[in-house]
């Protein structure tokens, strides 16, 4: 139900500049929605989005959003990082930090962190693989028997009054475990879900320790 730009050109055998105006005129008669640099089905519009779509997006944004996030991570602290591509970003950024645990549902973020010397706990639970994470009452049960430092998490969607929301009910679920346990929360968004709303609450910005959100200057605010 859901494909890059990319794909698609190649499926077609075109540009994916021509692929975009196809794209703009299916839209406009509510056929497709443009999603995280490809497009969903308007059927499956509120479905959680495919990994492989919402890590090419904005792509040097979150980059710079990660980068910003891990100026907040010191020596010897327990961290949380939940399953958003963007937070994954964080870990070559940790690298140097020493004393460091990390507490996570995201299969990318544990790939990425096995040969490092930080400490990696998987919360286990049921895997979402076209998500690359794991969510479930397990692993939210599992999350609530630690503390931690700072949480570090994203959504699909921040409303225009800082209302955080999200397609998928269990990942809203895990994330609010995440919540519970942690004494700093810290929410990082790029600008493509400014002023999106979905399904689900999960938090107010007004609840959390911190944000870190690009504007549309391309500039993170914290």
């Amino acid at each position: 139900h859901f494909a890059s730009i990319a794909e698609l050109a190649s499926v077609i055998f075109t540009s994916e500049a021509t692929v975009r105006r196809d794209i703009a005129k299916l839209e406009a008669i509510g056929a497709i929605k443009s999603v995280y640099g490809g497009v969903v089905i308007s059927e499956y519009e509120s479905a959680p989005v495919p990994l492989f779509l919402r890590d090419k997006e904005n792509s040097a944004a979150k980059e710079k959003l990660a980068k910003e996030a891990a100026r907040l991570v010191t020596d010897n602290m327990t961290l949380i990082l939940d399953s958003s591509s963007t937070v994954r970003r964080m870990c070559k950024y940790l690298l140097d930090r020493k004393g460091l645990t990390v507490i996570t549902n995201n299969l990318r973020v544990i790939d990425e962190l096995k040969s490092s010397e930080i400490r990696v706990i998987s919360v286990g639970g049921t895997l979402v693989k076209e998500r690359d994470c794991f969510v479930g009452h397990f692993a939210e049960e599992f999350i609530k028997s630690f503390k931690a430092d700072i949480l570090f998490f994203s959504s699909q969607g921040v409303s225009e009054d800082g209302v955080i929301t999200d397609s998928s009910e269990l990942e809203v679920a895990i994330r609010r475990a995440m919540l519970s346990v942690a004494k700093k929360s810290v929410f990082i968004a790029d600008i493509s879900k400014v002023g999106k709303e979905y399904p689900f609450v999960l938090a107010s910005l007004s609840d959390l320790t911190e944000s870190i959100i690009e504007t549309a200057e391309n500039k993170t605010e914290a």
